[in-house]
């Protein structure tokens, strides 16, 4: 079970709100790192799909049921009218009953009920809290906060708390979620993650044997694995067949 989780959540959503709370007008205007989002808008997007998990019926499809990026944009399309003051309430009140869902879906047959989610991959509802934090500290951290996003704020801090359930989540998504990318691998590598809430993990095929090791930090992995930074420009070293272990670091794009 990944409990872990629902701690890193409650601090990251008393973060954000903290933050949105400290806004000026000016401030909440301004681009994000998520390319044609503003700040407020990457707040519509947290806020519009912690409203969705609460309330289904506030849950946004787009054309193809399968695209779960499209689908966001339409939530965050919606929320561009609506008043700053409606939009903080909206994510607090609904970022913590979100929590409290989370908590109660950690225990029982429920935490391994499987629940398709598109491209995103079919997952145990026991990790979408793992999701949810993984959302929120990218968000905060990479998109909203300086030096790769346009907020002189305190980023949240990158500790084992944050990292470990992130980590969890971008592992088992990452086959899924980039299925054809990594269709060509026939050995394995080891991805190392060195610091707080890293560890050593293989990724392909268990059975193989590991032919390149990729080196880096949980914090850079969260940028580099979901291609806001190239992986290239975080430190990251490939040892090995490095050739291959770079292909490998290529095809990650983690959502």
């Amino acid at each position: 079970m990944t409990e872990a989780a629902i701690p890193a959540l409650r601090n990251l959503q008393q973060e954000a709100l903290s933050i949105a709370r400290s806004l000026t007008d000016a401030e909440w205007m301004l681009p994000s790192d998520c390319p044609g989002w503003t700040v407020r808008d990457v707040y519509a997007h947290i806020a519009g799909v912690y409203h969705g998990l609460v309330d289904p019926s506030f849950m946004r499809a787009g054309d193809d049921p399968n695209d779960m990026e499209a689908a966001m944009e339409i939530g965050v399309a919606e929320r561009r009218e609506w008043s700053i003051a409606d939009l903080v309430a909206e994510f607090e009140e609904f970022s913590g009953k979100a929590c409290d869902n989370f908590a109660g879906m950690q225990t029982g047959d429920i935490a391994a009920m499987e629940i398709p989610m598109g491209n995103i991959g079919t997952h145990p509802l026991h990790l979408l809290a793992n999701a949810f934090v993984f959302d929120a500290y990218c968000h905060l951290r990479n998109d909203l906060i300086a030096p790769f996003g346009p907020l002189e704020r305190p980023a949240p801090e990158a500790s084992a708390e944050h990292l470990a359930p992130i980590v969890e989540w971008m592992l088992a998504g990452l086959p899924q979620m980039c299925a054809n990318e990594v269709a060509f691998m026939s050995e394995p590598v080891v991805l190392q993650l060195d610091g707080p809430g890293g560890g050593s993990f293989l990724i392909g095929d268990a059975s193989g044997t590991p032919i390149a090791t990729i080196v880096s930090t949980p914090d850079a992995f969260v940028r580099w694995g979901t291609k806001r930074r190239p992986w290239r420009d975080e430190g990251v070293v490939v040892l090995g067949d490095e050739a291959y272990a770079a292909k490998v670091a290529d095809a990650c794009n983690i959502i």
